[in-house]
């Protein structure tokens, strides 16, 4: 995708005969802006070498500057020791000749912005098909970090050639580098709207059947334009969506704008939208090069309810984590959060306590901090980093109101796979039997295999000695027990279905009474903590009976079989009964449950 050159648009001059109009371009990425400090990344101790940066001049954007000058360039330093010349020039290529170039020695140079004129301006030619590289190049006698670089990353904004021998490597990615050409002429363009970004949703639910599209415009040229129209296609459907937007936007000015659609996608898979500015009100787009933006998404069929896994980390010898304790039960307080909210406590991150499973320690890998360690309390919210440049999805929250607004976010995003949930007590074999079945709407819900993850949850468990927890002190959502640490991996039906049975032994310290069965379907990779993003969980409160499953709707003849008929939880046929939970069907039409250990 491109993003779009900005332009500064200044008028400098009205001049003298036949009113003719002399106006003049700052041309760049950067708006104007100065990074001032330095960034080793962007630099190089080498001595007695060249360091160069540039940045690109698509030809769209050249050929609406035909016929006009480029008469100097300004060039951005966040340093400038050790620096004894500085050149600009322009190119076609980044190793072709200049065409034209100016110097200045170290007695000139600046830190903060350089500005060099050319002895005789550039005029830029009307056939030019490559595009212009504008850029400098600074001979350095010692270690310098002087190139000026925007963390704003932008499309053609930073190529660089860190040392003499060295290659020219596009950067663009890492930020926006502070240069400009001074462009002057009375040919310059009038009417020019620039999309600078496009934006749509990441899944499109064709349940939901309407699509909010929004961009970015911005007038780069010198008159005011009112009003654009906007074509919109999609590569998995041949209808082209038609929209008019109202908007006035003088030069330099930009603005957002959106619309919706309604489009004819049936399929679920993946698809691309691509938005062009076709007119506008005032007439044709000297430039239609920057007038178009694409995404791609993916096709659901619906979403599901979402609700939100809440982990906290706590133990009774942390003094901190009453607060977060607090915290936490006031939210449930609410009815919209007891409804949405699923939550299990893990006793580790401070030391750990009687409360302390295995499967505990384990997930104490989601600090990712070797030379901190963990600490408790903390909370995680459906594995979510909330830094996008975080290490960690934990973080210690500083009041209800925003641990809150993290949940409402991560509510707010859609689900692709429903948590149905059995939890059912078998008193005579002392053991909950678990049955967790549901659908995915979209093939890939997660980047690597999905895994689900159970636990047995009991909730009002007496303190034996929390620090701060005062006399009376209750624990809730702690998790007795696990099905893995890291879950299983899904097995998917072809028609997009799953099911996962599993058991907890009840032991005789746990109140039956008070257990509840919690499950999360989550993306798990072992290389990067942040990237374990939960898909969707539920909980369900243990009762007892047996669980319900598709055996009733077995074939009937096999009720008149000599031999007893074996079936998982799903009602398929097996062969024998395997490890786990089984279901039985015998001679003479009787169903029991089998556990094979």
């Amino acid at each position: 995708m491109r993003k779009a050159l900005t332009v500064l648009i200044a008028l400098l001059a009205i001049c003298m005969a036949g009113n003719a109009q002399n106006n003049a371009l700052t041309v760049g990425y950067c708006d104007g802006q100065l990074q001032t400090s330095t960034n080793q990344a962007f630099g190089t101790k080498e001595k007695n070498t060249w360091v160069s940066g540039a940045i690109y001049l698509p030809a769209g954007d050249v050929k609406t500057y035909a016929g006009s000058s480029i008469d100097s360039i300004r060039v951005g330093l966040a340093q400038k020791l050790g620096i004894s010349e500085m050149k600009v020039w322009v190119r076609e290529t980044l190793d072709g000749e200049n065409l034209v170039e100016a110097s200045i020695e170290k007695a000139s140079i600046l830190k903060g912005w350089n500005v060099i004129k050319f002895d005789t301006p550039y005029t830029i030619p009307a056939d030019n098909t490559t595009g212009l590289y504008i850029g400098y190049s600074t001979y350095q006698t010692s270690s310098n970090y002087g190139m000026s670089v925007l963390d704003n990353p932008q499309q053609n904004a930073l190529w660089v050639q860190l040392g003499s021998d060295a290659e020219w490597v596009d950067r663009s990615a890492e930020g926006t580098l502070c240069l400009e050409a001074m462009i002057s002429g009375d040919q310059l363009p009038l009417h020019n709207l620039r999309l600078m970004s496009l934006t749509a949703p990441e899944v499109y639910i064709i349940k939901g059947g309407t699509m909010t599209v929004t961009g970015i415009v911005k007038n780069v040229a010198l008159q005011t334009i009112t009003g654009f129209d906007v074509e919109t296609r999609f590569d998995c459907t041949d209808k082209v969506y038609q929209s008019h937007v109202d908007l006035t936007l003088a030069h330099l000015e930009e603005s957002e704008f959106s619309y919706v659609i309604e489009p004819a996608i049936y399929q679920t898979g993946e698809g691309t939208i691509t938005v062009t500015i076709t007119t506008l009100n005032e007439g044709d787009d000297e430039n239609i090069d920057d007038n178009t933006q694409s995404r791609t998404f993916d096709i659901a069929s619906e979403d599901f309810t979402r609700r939100v896994l809440l982990e906290e980390f706590t133990t009774e010898p942390c003094q901190y984590c009453p607060r977060v304790a607090a915290i936490v039960h006031n939210i449930f307080e609410d009815a919209h959060y007891k409804e949405n909210v699923v939550a299990v406590c893990h006793h580790t991150g401070f030391d750990s306590d009687w409360l302390t499973i295995p499967s505990d320690k384990d997930l104490l890998w989601y600090f990712n901090d070797e030379e901190n360690g963990s600490y408790a309390p903390a909370i995680m919210l459906d594995r979510w980093t909330t830094d996008p440049q975080g290490y960690t999805p934990l973080f210690n929250p500083s009041s209800e109101n925003e641990l809150k607004l993290a949940i409402d976010y991560c509510l707010r995003q859609p689900a692709f796979v429903s948590v149905n949930l059995q939890a059912k007590l078998d008193k005579e074999a002392g053991m909950v039997n678990v049955l967790v079945q549901g659908s995915r709407s979209k093939e890939n819900i997660t980047v690597n295999p999905a895994r689900i993850t159970v636990w047995l949850v009991e909730d009002n468990i007496a303190a034996h000695n929390q620090v701060n927890g005062g006399n009376n002190f209750v624990h809730q959502h702690v998790g007795r027990a696990i099905n893995k640490s890291w879950g299983d991996v899904i097995e998917w039906n072809a028609d997009g279905s799953y099911t996962y049975a599993c058991q907890f032994r009840v032991r005789n310290e746990y109140n039956q009474e008070n257990l509840v069965v919690a499950a999360m379907i989550f993306d798990y990779d072992e290389a990067d903590v942040t990237k374990n993003i939960v898909a969707n969980a539920n909980q369900v409160p243990v009762t007892e009976g047996e669980i319900q499953t598709g055996i009733e709707a077995v074939d009937k003849s096999a009720t008149n079989a000599e031999q007893p008929a074996y079936y998982d939880l799903q009602g398929r046929r097996i062969n024998s009964a395997k490890s786990g939970l089984s279901i039985v069907r015998s001679a003479d039409g009787k169903m029991v449950k089998r556990i094979v250990r």
